[in-house]
Parts: structure tokens; C-alpha cells; sequence
């Protein structure tokens, strides 16, 4: 088997904010495994927010090259190998997506799912002043769900700016840790009063605690929170949700794991992604099934996407006839 690792940058369509900062660009790791002449895809986008960046992936893949070229690495004993994360990620696809070149099956067939039309996916509505993030709303005001991302300054007058021209989708607030327990308490009330279906990481990782006893209506989401299945023991105390991206788990190995537990428990599942391609977001489709919500709108923010990557349209998100990943 032959390793390749690519270094990809892809120029955005526009400035993605979020209370934390913003990107005008997406870096990804592209891992090419190669074996009796079938080709084997995955990627993932490092993030600094966990401490990752596109010089430690490579770095953590070219460890263990000899060992993925021996062949002596599978899904099974990756999860051991490796800390989850965006490397592993990358890894654990482009071994799934060489098994089924390897079977002369897709993806869908490989796992005996019935390959799905059209699905709802969240579009992210980007923080920004609340006359822009409107006007954007009002773009795609026909669209099913709408992902409000929000920061405490400007939550009430984007909110009620959006609401007036959007009034038919479900909104999503994502605050990427932006809020305190103590304002969002204060906001519930108003939040109820806009409609809000779900709000995503309101609080910071390391100030969540204290959600375990805020009296609210609302679900709320972990996404900065939740990371992997060892996660999973204590993070419904304090959230109904938890927002799985393949990024974080460190693949679809673990990410099938998680969802399924999480079904099992009968807790809600968002499906998400780090802007990036469609070679990112379609492993992550796997999980569809299993999903209250979908989130894999990053290839809307690119300027070009992967040659065969996903469709969409007004809200919804197809696969092509042969996709670039488990196609």
C-alpha cells in the first residue's frame, strides 16, 4: 500500500465568522492510500481550536507511514493507534473509501443503506452586523433550516432583524462558546419568543457545568463540548444533543459508534462539519440515518468543491451519480 498526503487549500466564497474569529480559507489534509490499483480517499480540516494544525496532522500520518504501507493498519486497530482527532479522520476514510473500491461496492452498498435522495441540511447564516446576516437570511429565507451564528453583543438585534424576513425555517443558534450561563439564562424568555428549535454550545467548554441545572425549554446542543465516545458518560447531564463531527471523533469508525449509542439512549443527533470539501462531508453522510439534524454545508462556502462532490439546492443536499468519496 502507498501513502500520500496532500496539502490542500481552498479559497472561500466569503468571510466565514463565528464569535471566535473568522476564515477567508480552508486548509485540509487530503490522505491517498494506493493498493493493487485501486485509490482510497479521505480528508480532514486541522483546527487550532483543538490545537491541531495541517503541519501536526501530517506529522502524527508520517509516524505511523510504514505501518499504513505495510498494511498492517485497519479501522479496527486505528482506533487504538491514534487519538481521535482531524489525523485519524483523515485516515480511517481513506481506509473505508479503499475497502470499498477493494469490493467493487459504494459506500451504501458496503453497509447495506439504501442510497438516499434529497436531505435537509442546515445553512450556516454567518455572524456578522445584523442589516448583513438579514439580507442573508432573506436569501435563503426558503430554506428548511437556517444556523444563526451568534455572539452576545448582537444576538437580540440579529435575531429579531432575521425573523423579519425569514419566519419560515427552523432556526438554529450556534453561539461557538460565546455566551455565559448567566446571559443565556436571560435570553431564554426571548429565544423562546423567536422560534428557536435548538441552541448549539452556548458556553464555553470549560464553563458548561452549570448547564446541568439551567431551567430551559430549549435543547441545547454540545459541539466545542463533545468530542468522542468517551464523552458520552457524563454530556447529556447538561445537553440533548450532541453535534458529531467526523473531525473530532477521529472518523466514521467512531462516529457510527457514537451515533448509534446515542440512538440508543434516545438522544438527539446534529451531523456536522468543519468548512471544508465534499470529500469531508460525504463519510459523514453515512450517518444520516441516525441524524435529527444534518449539517454539511461547508462546500457552500468554497469557491470550487471536489470534482464529483455533493449537490445542492435550496436547502437540500444530493449525492451525484458517482461521488467522490465511497462512490
Amino acid at each position: 500500500m502507498k501513502l500520500n498526503l496532500e496539502k490542500k487549500c481552498w479559497p472561500l466564497n466569503q468571510s466565514f465568522n463565528i464569535s471566535r474569529g473568522k476564515k477567508t480559507e480552508a486548509l485540509t489534509v487530503e490522505v491517498n492510500l494506493t493498493n493493487n490499483g485501486h485509490l482510497g480517499k479521505g480528508e480532514c480540516v486541522p483546527y487550532s481550536r483543538y490545537n491541531e494544525s495541517v503541519e501536526s496532522v501530517c506529522n502524527q500520518l508520517e509516524n505511523i507511514a510504514l505501518d499504513i504501507e505495510n498494511g498492517t493498519i485497519d479501522n479496527n486497530n486505528l482506533q487504538d493507534l491514534m487519538l481521535p482527532g482531524a489525523a485519524r479522520n483523515a485516515l480511517d476514510c481513506a481506509l473505508w473509501d479503499l475497502k470499498f473500491k477493494e469490493n467493487l461496492k459504494t459506500s451504501w452498498n458496503f453497509f447495506n443503506i439504501p442510497r438516499p435522495g434529497a436531505i435537509k441540511t442546515c445553512y450556516t447564516i454567518v455572524l456578522d452586523e445584523p442589516k448583513k446576516m438579514a439580507l442573508d437570511a432573506k436569501l435563503h429565507s426558503n430554506y428548511p433550516i437556517l444556523k444563526v451564528k451568534v455572539n452576545e453583543e448582537s444576538l437580540k438585534e440579529s435575531m429579531l432583524a432575521i425573523r423579519d424576513v425569514a419566519t419560515n425555517p427552523k432556526i438554529i443558534l450556534d453561539a461557538n462558546e460565546g455566551l455565559t450561563v448567566r446571559s443565556l439564562d436571560k435570553l431564554l424568555n426571548f429565544l423562546l419568543e423567536m422560534d428557536v428549535s435548538l441552541m448549539e454550545q452556548p458556553v464555553k467548554s470549560s464553563e458548561d457545568g452549570d448547564l446541568e441545572y439551567l431551567n430551559t425549554s430549549i435543547p441545547l446542543c454540545a459541539d466545542e463540548s463533545f468530542h468522542n465516545y468517551r464523552d458520552m458518560e457524563n454530556i447529556f447531564k447538561r445537553y440533548d444533543y450532541i453535534n458529531i463531527k467526523l473531525d473530532k471523533t477521529g472518523g466514521l469508525t467512531e462516529g457510527l459508534k457514537i451515533a448509534q449509542r446515542a440512538k440508543k439512549l434516545k438522544k438527539g443527533v446534529m451531523v456536522g462539519c468543519m468548512v471544508g470539501s465534499s470529500l469531508s462531508m460525504l463519510p459523514a453522510l453515512m450517518l444520516h440515518e441516525y441524524a435529527d439534524y444534518i449539517d454539511l454545508d461547508g462546500p457552500c462556502f468554497l469557491k470550487k468543491d471536489q470534482e464529483n462532490g455533493l449537490v445542492y439546492e435550496e436547502g437540500l443536499l444530493m449525492l451525484p451519480e458517482k461521488a467522490c468519496w465511497g462512490g
